[in-house]
């Protein structure tokens, strides 16, 4: 293990991290009144109330608080030093968009969007383009917030450096990650539960998805699966939105 996955020291300052955070805060609640402008809705009813105010105000404390936790809960700041703009951003970006090109043609070799569609009970799994720029990079923040900075930092820090005074940190971190590795595919699976096949393939796909940007996180920083998640949405949201998917 390298040094960088090595917690630093619990007086490690977290602001820069806060600050970077508030700025995807502010470009969140731009893109809600973008969207609430345009008259732009999510393809399910659960999409749509992630972009109340409330809840936006919820990921600002939540999030703020969980950024300037990170350096204490012995991972990398949102802009560490010892990660060069290549690792942080080029990197995932690339994987990203490679990702998401192969999902997209594996949907249209198999059909399996329209099947994925049809077991949601709806019309299609994407909101319109161009609208969808705005709404899937939107949603990439709400969904990496939720899943790797909040629900992984905080815990970590109580666990691992608070009751375990900093002694297996690389066990703690990766026990949750691979539980809240769940979460998501759960959460998706819900809407496609008729249809056990379908479930099984988006749930585990998902999964190893989750797993993976985990991976970013404790290496990177939460900015590098938050860049992967973009381009991956980029390409199978925007671009796949756009050809009909």
């Amino acid at each position: 293990m390298t040094a960088l996955a090595q917690p630093p020291s619990a007086e490690a300052p977290g602001l820069r991290s806060v600050l970077i955070y508030m700025a995807l805060m502010a470009y969140l609640a731009l893109a809600k009144v973008v969207l609430g402008l345009a008259s732009v809705k999510g393809v399910l009813a659960t999409q749509d109330q992630l972009f109340r105010w409330s809840v936006i105000a919820g990921f600002t404390v939540l999030g703020g608080t969980s950024a300037w936790l990170v350096p204490r809960a012995g991972l990398p700041d949102l802009w560490d030093a010892r990660i060069s703009v290549r690792t942080r951003f080029l990197l995932p970006v690339v994987a990203g968009l490679g990702l998401g090109a192969v999902n997209l043609i594996v949907h249209e070799l198999t059909g399996f969007a329209k099947q994925l569609a049809a077991a949601a009970g709806i019309a299609t799994i994407n909101v319109a383009f161009p609208a969808s720029i705005v709404f899937y990079s939107a949603g990439a923040i709400i969904i990496e917030s939720t899943y790797r900075l909040i629900v992984i930092t905080g815990p970590l820090w109580l666990i691992s450096t608070v009751l375990l005074r900093k002694r297996g940190h690389t066990a703690v971190f990766w026990a949750l990650a691979l539980l809240i590795a769940v979460l998501e595919p759960m959460d998706q699976m819900s809407f496609v539960a008729a249809n056990r096949g379908i479930m099984l393939i988006s749930g585990s796909f998902t999964y190893v998805l989750n797993v993976g940007e985990a991976y970013l996180l404790w290496r990177r920083g939460f900015l590098a699966p938050l860049a992967f998640r973009v381009a991956f949405y980029l390409v199978w949201h925007v671009v796949g939105g756009a050809l009909g998917f």
